[in-house]
């Protein structure tokens, strides 16, 4: 799939190197949609070489299968966006055989090395990493945007037409290093759940990821003992349409496990206010910093107490890491 780009005289040659794993891949996507202009993709698929280090790989094609490489030929780009480690070598690669021409936006930090021969790397914050032509974000840019929510607002309308309001959406992942998400987890957030319902009354809309584990029976089980009965309970492996944009578009209030950095970005950019559920033993220190400045900046508040009715402010990694590539590049 590419965006074909624009044939006006002038406007710049765009690649996406788009990472053959789905959340990387989409990072990269993210940013190229906030940017604004035409692009083309080119899809990395990769071979036994990518298991490697990067300072094994060089600037080189070496982590990739031959027919991915032969994808990668002039005319070389004049803007890049990559992401993950073991696109870092391909990106090297392309920068070097351009002349140093092409302008290489790298997402997540692939080394020192690698990075002083990149042009800007973007980095979430909690990952506390410093080097050349490193950059700060709060959060992992992502591909959902105004125009994604209301076409997912769209979709579910109908549907969920006759639902009672206010919404609460509840996003739920799993557990994870140093990031419990058992059985007492899952009862302990039916409870949050159910003090919600009893202050605010309204609809409860749940998702689940293949993460949930058993989790995720104990959670619907103990709402429902409550006399609770979530008006939409998606889970992971039913087979249907997943509704966790159309969650993301129309809910009030999200809850929202504190395990992945990626699904509570995605939640701080949808028009609900934001709470993060963490175990008291979570304990992995990446994501509690990764907590620590969504609360900074007023993007979430941790569960334990739910107000309705509360504004959060909308974070907006992607179109932040589009607007330093455009001061970078002096794009008017």
């Amino acid at each position: 799939m590419s965006v074909e780009p624009s044939s006006a005289p002038g406007d710049p040659l765009i690649w996406v190197l788009r990472d053959e794993r789905p959340g990387t891949g989409n990072q990269s996507l993210g940013v190229a949609e906030a940017l604004g202009r035409p692009y083309v993709i080119k899809d990395l698929r990769y071979g036994p070489m990518a298991r490697l280090p990067n300072m094994l790989l060089g600037a080189s094609l070496r982590v990739l299968t031959a027919g991915s490489r032969t994808n990668i030929s002039p005319p070389w780009p004049d803007v890049m966006i990559s992401a993950g480690r073991r696109a870092a070598s391909v990106a090297r690669y392309i920068k070097r055989v351009s002349g140093g021409h092409c302008f290489v936006c790298h997402l997540m930090y692939p080394g020192p090395r690698q990075s002083a021969s990149l042009d800007l790397v973007a980095v979430p914050a909690h990952d506390k990493v410093a080097g050349p032509n490193v950059v700060e974000v709060t959060g992992a840019p992502h591909r959902v945007t105004e125009t994604l929510l209301a076409d997912a607002r769209a979709t579910w309308r109908d549907p969920w037409k006759d639902i009672p309001r206010p919404l609460l959406g509840v996003l739920v992942g799993g557990a994870g290093r140093r990031m419990p998400f058992d059985d007492t987890d899952a009862e302990r957030l039916a409870g949050q759940i159910s003090d919600w319902h009893a202050d605010a009354g309204g609809s409860v809309l749940i998702t689940t990821s293949r993460r949930s584990g058993t989790a995720a029976a104990v959670l619907l089980e103990r709402l429902r003992n409550s006399g609770l009965e979530p008006a939409v309970y998606h889970a992971w492996d039913s087979g249907d349409d997943n509704p966790y944009l159309g969650i993301l578009a129309v809910a009030n209030t999200l809850m929202v496990t504190g395990d992945s950095v990626s699904m509570l970005s995605e939640a701080c950019a949808a028009p609900g206010s934001v709470y993060i559920y963490r175990s008291p033993k979570f304990a992995s220190p990446k994501h509690l910093r990764f907590h620590a400045g969504l609360l900074e900046r007023g993007a979430a508040k941790l569960s334990t107490k739910i107000t309705s009715g509360e504004v959060s402010k909308a974070i907006n990694p992607a179109g932040d890491i589009a607007r330093m590539m455009r001061e970078k590049l002096a794009w008017r």
